[in-house]
């Protein structure tokens, strides 16, 4: 398909759109320039202007299909009468029991149990409320430095990728590990010190998302794993934009041949899920959630997608595509170059010239994500295409060259949009 800006970015109609939301939206965050049209197909969309973007950001990892999938689309289509949400905790429909199966026969085999939410931060608050609630002399959970693991405050508290995402709201108590080889000695000294009663859980991203797409080193989680294992504290691998296939196995953790005790889902899952062992199971009534198991339209394209997933091998085409897309990147001499099938990043010089080459990157109509303090995150949807990934490496390398020559600058509009480089999520 061909990527078509007829507009400056953003475009008229979307930019009454954009305007409206920031005067009405309490906690406005620079968006980026265009509004969807609904309208799109596979690794394309449609802005309510008329342009055509190539999606190399997938909604942050929420779309691992693509726009207008067909079998996605009869589901939602089979959905027509209201309400689409019940309060399913307490009020049981179909589709929570069908997710739920479906998805553990994905998961590690140790863990058996899933607990469905409205959202990835839910689905971490979720998998720390079933560590504490089983280590009942804890009194602090340790994360890793640059890990993200969400916006609600017990999640918040073991964030640490931007300062901002924390200023002001008060934490639980934590300590925190670097995410480098020197965190095993560090937390066999806390252990010495505090006792490991003492210690909730480890919680971690095998993968790091907001924090930079850094890969933890293998030595790393193999010995954390060794550790808590050892000392029977509760082990929490967070998979909300890792996991579903997204490094091309279900879980970016199964690259280290480790499996955890606890495990968070979301994103491409359409729904928050925390994932454990019946060993974590809680009493009635201590953890709940309205929406939890009861957004039907959700579950439902939650469970179409593991289906698809699997029946047609998109964990195959994700490695594949994969290793084109980071020997391309790779052959155009970008900076640090990493991840794992399409969950891939490089670096550029500074926070600055990151921002420019995604928003030159847009004008040319490739959609893409920062991450860290300056690196440019690749996701494009489980079903992109080689033409497709040598569509995007084309726009990636003339947008390194125009944003590297003497004197670039950025011109109309689309200047107002500097910072959209910088996801939020």
């Amino acid at each position: 398909m061909n990527l078509k800006i007829k507009t400056q970015l953003p475009g008229p109609k979307s930019e009454i759109i954009i305007k409206k939301i920031k005067k009405l939206n309490i906690a406005y965050s620079d968006p980026y320039p265009y509004v969807h049209s609904k309208k799109g197909d596979g690794c394309y969309f449609k802005d309510i202007d008329g342009n055509w973007f190539l999606d190399f950001a997938s909604q942050i990892a929420s779309n691992p299909l693509g726009y207008n999938n067909r079998e996605l689309n009869k589901v939602v289509k089979s959905y027509k009468k209201h309400p689409i949400k019940y309060a399913g905790q307490d009020f049981n429909v179909k589709e929570h029991a069908d997710l739920l199966e479906e998805l553990l026969t994905i998961v590690p085999k140790n863990l058996d149990k899933a607990f469905l939410v409205n959202s990835g931060a839910e689905a971490v608050e979720n998998c720390i409320k079933l560590a504490m609630r089983r280590q009942k002399k804890a009194k602090f959970g340790i994360s890793f430095q640059n890990d993200f693991h969400g916006r609600t405050l017990g999640a918040l508290s073991y964030t640490h990728s931007k300062p901002i995402h924390k200023q002001n709201f008060f934490s639980l108590q934590n300590k925190t590990l670097p995410f480098s080889e020197d965190a095993i000695e560090k937390l066999r000294k806390i252990i010495k010190q505090d006792g490991a009663q003492k210690i909730a859980f480890v919680l971690m991203e095998a993968i790091q998302g907001e924090g930079g797409y850094n890969v933890a080193p293998e030595k790393l989680v193999k010995g954390i794993r060794k550790i808590t294992k050892s000392y029977n504290i509760p082990f929490i691998i967070d998979e909300v934009q890792s996991g579903m296939g997204r490094t091309g196995k279900w879980w970016a953790h199964q690259h280290f041949n480790i499996t955890p005790d606890i495990m968070s889902s979301a994103k491409a899952l359409q729904v928050g899920a925390a994932i454990a062992s019946k060993k974590f199971s809680v009493e009635s009534g201590s953890i709940s959630s309205t929406w939890g198991g009861g957004h039907i339209l959700d579950m439902a394209v939650g469970l179409k997608t593991i289906e698809i997933i699997k029946k047609r091998k998109l964990l195959s085409n994700i490695t594949r595509r994969g290793y084109s897309l980071k020997k391309g990147l790779n052959d155009l001499n970008l900076e640090n170059v990493r991840g794992k099938g399409l969950m891939l990043a490089f670096d550029l010089a500074d926070k600055g010239i990151r921002n420019n080459f995604i928003i030159e990157s847009l004008k040319h109509g490739l959609v893409l994500l920062g991450c860290g303090e300056k690196g440019i995150r690749i996701i494009p949807p489980y079903i992109v295409s080689k033409n497709e990934i040598d569509q995007a490496l084309g726009i990636i390398e003339v947008v390194n060259k125009k944003i590297n020559e003497s004197g670039f600058k950025h011109t109309g509009k689309i200047c107002n949009y500097l910072t959209c480089g910088e996801s939020h999520t």
